[in-house]
């Protein structure tokens, strides 16, 4: 595990050297994609673009160089979450979770903090979610929180909408919806937070996501007082469906080895709708 100042110089170094913050860490400038209203993420031949939603006109760069992994991600990642994978035979078909934007931080520095439910296909290579952050990536932000929808494709390149900021105690709901599925194995998928206008991020040609998550991802921890001011997230009102039924959900909780300051993930209700796991900081 690294020292603080083996964090903070890492940190240091991805910024000197022009690198962004996102769930998954640290990329060039060139891997991350800011997708605004009326523009979708659409893979075809393996290869992600940036498409005009109402024309289906590409983005003139193909996105099919590989990002490789920057050694700054030594600085974090996903800190403790709950996992779900579906073996039932049928996709699934929508995933919704609320959570309350919790205090900010008692101490701002360099840290960046993700909280989102997600799905993940089974290899870990891509995933959709709809995230609230603290800090300072891809998608803008700051000493704030505020929320965003993330693609992360199998090349590693990272698709987000704009930042939109939110305030602590507000209520968040983020969806994501199955909303075609074809005979080549390719699914299209929406993800939002609902009622939050500039969050949907339609991820189109992908394959089937049978992973659900809920996650703490943490970047450039150097106290426990960079954590929000609270004992942990409740991710509530969960609400995961299979072909439009209620999945068999038996959520199993992770920690990352070594946990800093006691961050674990408690399973309240496997419940669906209705069920809850609480993220403790």
């Amino acid at each position: 595990m690294l020292a603080n100042a083996e964090k903070l110089n890492l940190i240091r170094n991805a910024v000197a050297e022009g690198l962004i913050s996102t769930p998954g860490g640290f990329r060039k400038k060139s891997f991350v994609h800011l997708v605004r209203p009326g523009q979708a993420v659409v893979k075809r031949g393996g290869i992600s673009r940036v498409m005009n939603a109402a024309t289906g006109q590409l983005n003139p760069v193909a996105l099919q160089d590989l990002a490789v992994r920057n050694p700054d991600d030594q600085t974090g990642g996903w800190v403790t979450w709950a996992s779900w994978s579906n073996q039932t035979g049928t996709p699934i078909s929508s995933f919704a979770t609320t959570w309350v934007v919790p205090p900010p931080p008692a101490e701002a520095a360099s840290q960046l903090l993700y909280l989102f439910n997600g799905l993940q296909n089974p290899a870990g290579t891509e995933i959709l979610q709809p995230v609230l952050q603290w800090g300072n990536s891809g998608a803008g932000g700051g000493p704030f929180w505020g929320v965003a929808s993330w693609h992360v494709d199998s090349k590693n390149h990272a698709f987000c909408t704009p930042l939109v900021p939110v305030n602590p105690g507000d209520s968040l709901t983020g969806v994501m919806t199955l909303t075609g599925s074809f005979d080549d194995g390719t699914h299209n998928y929406r993800c939002e937070f609902l009622g939050i206008d500039g969050t949907a991020l339609l991820a189109l040609g992908t394959p089937e996501l049978t992973d659900a998550e809920q996650t703490l991802e943490a970047y450039g921890m150097t106290d426990a007082n960079q954590y929000p001011a609270a004992a942990s997230t409740r991710m509530t009102q969960i609400d995961l469906q299979t072909g439009g039924a209620p999945a068999p959900l038996n959520w199993a909780p992770n920690t990352m080895q070594n946990p800093l300051y006691g961050e674990h993930t408690t399973i309240v209700s496997y419940a669906t709708p209705g069920g809850e796991v609480d993220l403790f900081y």
